[in-house]
């Protein structure tokens, strides 16, 4: 007579093989999770600090994985040395990576997969490293020694990643980390103007533009953005919260005239510098040119046409600076030495649009040969005709009239840098 097991038996059989089996995916998981990301702060005094592997000096488990962040102080970088080895030495299941961005996702970071001696320098205070071993059933084995400490960083503004405002073109993304959209949280509309970062709290902006929305609670400052319609297009955007509103003193607006259409915006929190956000530079050294003939870059997101629809992305045109003659010719309003002039000199229709207020006239020079060229904020968009007509002129906010004021409020701000 053949053999039967208990019901009993069976079931209990059947719940140890289970439990087994589950004990093991979960022993497994729990390996390829490894460890939570580790965050090591550095010391501004160039402490060496030492980041390894587990279980270094030996070989860190094979199937596991995890992920370091090293940061700088304010106005610091991280400086790396780092040694990976792996046995044997080939690609293979072991791979170790850098973020100089600190991007813990290692979105445009680089990738280690034999043994390296990596030397490298963060962007600016984050960066991330980290490794993967892709098996647990691998014959490769990897470790990994680091070395960190934090150096100051030198003085910069201006940057960019790249050397539709009306009948322009789409920005390179990140070509203008200086550029800020507002929005009204109040309002369904993405945004009311635009703006340009000028210290680490400051952001710089038309006074018209407060008339729209004159409580600094209800502002939000868009930095770092490319499209704003995706919220996950950019690494480096960051909504920042507005504390406080500066209208320029002298700040009017009549049928006759518009004097001294700026206002500076005081966030709540440090805007940290990144590739895709940055502080522009102020023409402080060069006070007194009124740039006149220069070729100038003016961005936004506003509208494509008159009275059209607004672009989700960043868009730029190249215009040319007028004496400001040619502005008292255009309009029926006084034009002073506080204006400087911008005039779409091939007649392609070019111009800033509804919802480019508060925005740069951005000036591209370089002061050295040796250097890469920076980026200057020449004026403010103010006010103009009717956007998107051909040879058409526009009125913006000089900014080398108003340093002084502007000065007042940043001679102690951090990242302010004059180059």
């Amino acid at each position: 007579m053949a053999w039967q097991m208990a019901p009993e038996t069976l079931r209990f059989c059947q719940i140890y093989i289970l439990a087994t089996l589950l004990f093991s995916l979960l022993a497994q998981a729990i390996a390829q999770i490894s460890c939570i990301t580790q965050d090591y702060y550095l010391p501004s005094n160039q402490q060496v600090f030492n980041i390894t592997s587990p279980n270094y000096p030996a070989a860190y488990r094979p199937g596991t994985n995890c992920r370091f962040r090293i940061i700088a102080p304010y106005g610091y970088v991280v400086v790396l040395n780092c040694l990976f080895e792996v046995y044997s030495n080939t690609c293979g299941t072991e791979y170790f990576y850098i973020s100089r961005d600190g991007d813990l996702d290692f979105r445009e970071g680089e990738t280690f997969c034999t043994t390296t001696n990596i030397v490298r320098n963060s962007y600016f205070r984050p960066m991330t490293v980290g490794y993967y071993s892709s098996a647990m059933n691998t014959n490769q084995q990897g470790r990994f020694i680091c070395q960190a400490y934090s150096q100051q960083q030198p003085c910069d503004c201006g940057w960019t990643t790249q050397t539709r405002i009306t009948n322009g073109q789409e920005a390179a993304k990140h070509e203008y980390p200086s550029m800020v959209a507002l929005r009204d949280i109040g309002s369904s509309q993405q945004i009311f103007c635009g703006g340009s970062i000028v210290s680490n709290r400051h952001i710089i902006t038309a006074a018209h533009c407060m008339r729209v929305q004159p409580d600094p609670r209800r502002i939000i400052a868009y930095v770092g953005d490319h499209d704003l319609s995706s919220t996950t297009e950019s690494i480096f955007a960051v909504q920042h919260r507005i504390q406080q509103i500066i209208i320029h003193p002298g700040y009017a607006s009549t049928a006759d005239s518009v004097v001294n259409d700026l206002a500076l915006l005081i966030t709540i929190a440090r805007i940290e510098w990144s590739r895709g956000v940055g502080p522009i530079c102020l023409p402080l050294l060069q006070a007194s040119d009124l740039f006149t003939y220069r070729t100038v870059d003016v961005t936004g997101w506003g509208t494509t046409s008159f009275a059209g629809p607004k672009s989700n992305t960043l868009q730029k045109v190249e215009l040319m600076t007028v004496e400001n003659s040619a502005c008292a010719n255009q309009f029926n309003t006084t034009i002073t030495l506080a204006h400087i002039c911008t005039h779409d000199f091939r007649g392609l229709g070019q111009d800033s649009c509804q919802y480019d207020s508060g925005g740069p006239v951005i000036l591209r020079q370089q002061q050295q040969l040796s250097q890469p060229s920076r980026m200057y904020v020449l004026g403010v968009i103010s006010y103009g005709g009717t956007c998107g007509a051909r040879y058409g002129v526009g009125v913006n906010t000089r900014m080398t009239s108003h340093l002084r004021w502007i000065w007042t409020y940043l001679q102690n701000a951090g990242g302010v840098c004059v180059p």
